[in-house]
């Protein structure tokens, strides 16, 4: 080696230390956002510039939404196309800015709307309401740029209460209130890290939201060691937006208007749901077209409904199996998948086809170019879409219409399940995909993509409105509530685990997901393999199960269809069903009203309660719409503590009448669900089907709970197609009790729909009637009888329940475009 060779190597290493020195240098540079420069207006924005060439940008989202971005001097702020988890920034509104020697003061375009104040001598943001002096956010050490990580730090009033971020993996979660946690939601980084609800979405008791517009990882800080702070870790930029309420109602209204509304399913949707898994105590029943036939007749004629046939597995040609099989129908387990598409309509189903990850490298059209970059870390890694590539998009929708959905086919396949997609955590960060981005942006995106490739792309584009889509993931992403839903994946028959799911439940509504579903009851306990014991499958499957949006209890073990279980577990089972089906119409209705504002059919305490800090406590109940209070119990006792809030509470199952603002110890013996509704509540109920199909919608029940004024605007639609956002094709009764003086207005219905009814038949049943009450329909004196047989006879008639203090009303059958008016009458002769 020569003395000249000696030099230059020297020299090398000199140079690649000083260059190693730099990138560490620069890599874990602090930079904190700095003094203010200048600023101006672009478009609807306003541009901050530090004097260390750092920008902000401030946008206007229309009246109560303002959008904060932050670049370094050598970034350049994300296209907004880069994501669409926000649906449209095609927004109104212009910014009032206002200067003075040590701030600029930004406000929208209201004098209710949104203000932020950025400090000059350090760039900070307050943010408050518009020609208010009260500031509900503060930023603190403000933006700072801390080697790869990006943070936004405020003010943390340990007063102040945090709910929302969707939920973590299984839809598990501690509490509802958020305070003094850090909490990431994040796409796992494990096998097994299941159905995680990725929504950096939350809402502030003080009355704002805050969605963090980003998809690398996250992280939130809510007051553990006194700080409040979110943060993103990579290559991305801080983007979020600020939205204010006060009220959580205007919170989730607007979040859901960006982000985009919840996907109206069909009404099938909200039926019972079951499958064939763990079918008659086994995992090896045969599961064909015979078996379901049998086991669906034989379940009909003992009284029990059924909507949605979901087929686990066992439908697909090639095996039948969870891995060995591939997207075909099995033509030895359904000779004739016509014949039987046929006969599931003929009865009043929807049927779902399931899409297990490990069968996409066998099923038909698969390349292996399809594949993530570097799947070798991962299970069934010859398996591993690469969802960030139109062409592996198409073929993800092509595979299902070409196989089963097609209607020139004539296939069954109504509603899709999309399981195992997960789990591809262990994958690099720094693999680069399809679409030139890192594994580390794109992961927390995916749910999104699979969504956006079924429904945007595939369903919408091939139905065009003619049927609703039905598709459940096993984990969401902010924004896809537009497009599918999902379930909370194979969690354990516990009742710690069922408490859990309760506020899985509530975590999805805060979100933006208010048609989140679970396996009720429990999927499996994998240590004893056993699904859960039939005073839990009461508790839980049938009661619990019965007042969630989805209700599929499913899992493997002992089978989770009612006539499989013994009498008394088939008698709650009976009760629960009949129930549920009854309230369709005030389901159904709360469930459009989801679509159109964001407010969940179960909501939080905290959503009407939000300066109630009992109501942050109390999260093992919920409201089930505006009227019902649910409290199911997690346990085998028959003890329920129940918080009930201000005003008067019927129990549900006997009308007596419970004072309010008040914590209770509630009877509940195994089976029995405690449920509550309030004084001054309206609650429509149809007559019983075994399917929401054979639903008759030219007869209706109106339980009116007094003590208050009350009102409710019945929603009806077709219940199949997407006629009613197309084509107007819905219809609306609004129904008012005013208390004062009993009276009831039924109004003419408004508009209509294919199938709709010309007539209808109501029956009215007044609660907390005390003495009997003399009544007139239109005008008219109504007889009263001394039973219901005699006015129902009598076609026309009220009869007084002294035992039960329910007054009814029968009324004959009458044009649904004429009013309705009950009035009370002094004279009873």
């Amino acid at each position: 080696m020569t003395h000249h060779t000696t030099v230059v190597q020297s020299r090398n290493i000199v140079l690649l230390l000083l260059s190693l020195f730099f990138s560490f240098t620069i890599l874990t540079a602090k930079e904190i956002l700095g003094k203010y420069s200048s600023h101006k207006r672009e478009g609807k924005s306003i541009i901050v510039s530090s004097q260390q060439g750092e920008r902000l940008r401030v946008t206007p989202y229309g009246k109560y939404m303002i959008r904060i971005q932050a670049v370094r001097d050598s970034e350049e702020f994300f296209a907004d196309d880069r994501y669409e988890m926000v649906e449209s920034h095609q927004w109104p509104g212009s910014l009032i800015l206002l200067e003075d020697s040590t701030s600029l003061t930004a406000s929208t375009d209201s004098s209710d709307g949104l203000a932020v104040r950025i400090e000059k001598k350090a760039l900070r943001f307050s943010f408050g309401k518009s020609g208010s002096a009260f500031e509900f956010l503060h930023q603190s050490d403000g933006i700072c740029w801390d080697g790869d990580t990006i943070h936004s730090s405020f003010a943390y009033d340990a007063s102040e209460h945090f709910a929302g971020l969707g939920h973590g993996y299984f839809g598990r979660g501690k509490q509802i209130d958020l305070r003094g946690e850090v909490v990431q939601r994040n796409y796992g980084t494990q096998h097994g890290q299941q159905a995680p609800l990725l929504v950096p979405f939350y809402l502030s008791s003080k009355g704002y939201g805050v969605f963090l517009n980003s998809t690398f990882p996250n992280t939130f800080k809510f007051g553990a060691n006194g700080e409040y702070e979110f943060s993103i870790a990579g290559e991305g930029r801080m983007d979020y937006f600020v939205i204010l309420g006060p009220e959580f109602k205007n919170i989730l209204d607007r979040y859901t208007q960006l982000t985009g509304r919840p996907r109206f399913f069909p009404q099938a949707a909200f039926g019972l749901a079951l499958s064939d898994k763990g079918n008659d105590h086994t995992s090896t029943a045969p599961s064909d077209e015979k078996w379901w036939k049998e086991k669906i007749i034989a379940h009909r004629n003992a009284g029990f409904p059924l909507d949605h046939i979901i087929n686990d597995n066992r439908w697909r040609a090639g095996g039948g199996q969870r891995c060995i099989s591939y997207f075909e129908w099995d033509r030895g387990r359904y000779p004739d998948p016509k014949e039987y598409e046929q006969w599931v309509k003929s009865n009043g189903l929807i049927l779902t086809i399931d899409f297990n990850r490990c069968i996409a490298s066998h099923s038909e059209g698969w390349k292996p170019s399809f594949n993530i970059p570097q799947p070798d870390s991962i299970d069934f890694n010859d398996s591993a879409p690469d969802f960030t590539k139109k062409e592996v998009r198409d073929w993800f929708w092509n595979i299902f219409w070409t196989k089963s959905v097609d209607p020139a086919l004539g296939f069954p396949g109504d509603a899709f399940w999309i399981d195992e997609f997960d789990e591809m955590g262990k994958a690099p960060l720094s693999m680069v995909m399809g679409n030139g981005r890192t594994w580390r942006e794109m992961k927390n995106y995916w749910f999104f993509l699979i969504a956006k490739s079924l429904v945007q792309d595939g369903w919408d584009k091939n139905f065009n409105g003619t049927k609703r889509p039905f598709v459940w993931v096993r984990g969401m992403t902010a924004g896809a509530q537009r497009y599918a839903t999902l379930w909370s994946g194979d969690i354990k028959p516990s009742y710690d685990e069922m408490k859990m799911q309760i506020r899985g439940l509530q975590f999805a509504g805060l979100a933006g997901f208010p048609f989140w579903g679970h396996d009720a009851g429990g999927f499996n306990n994998w240590e004893e393999n056993h699904g859960p014991n039939d005073n839990m499958y009461r508790q839980w499957s049938m009661a619990f199960g019965s007042f969630t949006p989805f209700w599929k209890p499913h899992g493997i073990g002992q089978s989770r269809w009612p006539l499989d279980r013994p009498p008394i577990v088939q008698k709650d089972a009976k009760v629960y069903s009949e129930l549920r089906y009854k309230l369709m119409p005030y389901i159904y209705t709360y469930a459009h009203h989801s679509t159109e504002s964001g407010m969940p059919i179960a909501r939080a305490m905290v959503i009407d309660h939000q300066n109630d800090s009992l109501a942050w406590k109390y999260d093992l109940q919920y409201m089930w719409g505006n009227e019902m209070l649910v409290a199911p119990n997690c346990s085998d006792s028959n003890k329920v503590t129940v918080w009930l809030p201000e005003g008067n509470w019927y129990d549900f199952w006997n009308d007596d009448i419970i004072k309010g603002n008040q914590i209770i110890s509630y009877p509940a013996p195994t089976g029995k669900l405690p449920l509550f509704i309030k004084a001054g509540s309206i609650i429509p109920m149809g007559n019983y089907a075994v399917s929401t199909a054979f639903l008759k919608k030219d007869s209706l029940t109106v339980h009116v709970y007094t003590g208050s004024d009350a009102s409710f605007n019945l929603y009806e639609d077709d219940g199949v197609t997407e006629h009613y956002r197309t084509n107007n094709e819905k219809r609306t009764t609004k129904i008012t009790f005013t208390q004062s003086d009993f009276s009831l207005a039924i109004d003419s219905s408004v508009g209509s729909f294919t199938n709709a009814p010309v007539n209808r038949a109501v029956r009215i049943e007044f609660h907390g009637i005390q003495k009997q009450i003399c009544l007139a329909a239109n005008g008219v004196k109504l007889k009263t009888y001394k039973s219901e047989r005699e006015a129902m006879a009598a076609r026309e008639g009220i009869v007084w329940n002294k035992k039960k203090n329910i007054l009814s009303v029968f009324l004959k059958s009458t044009l649904v475009t004429k009013p309705i008016v009950i009035s009370s009458i002094k004279n009873c002769q």
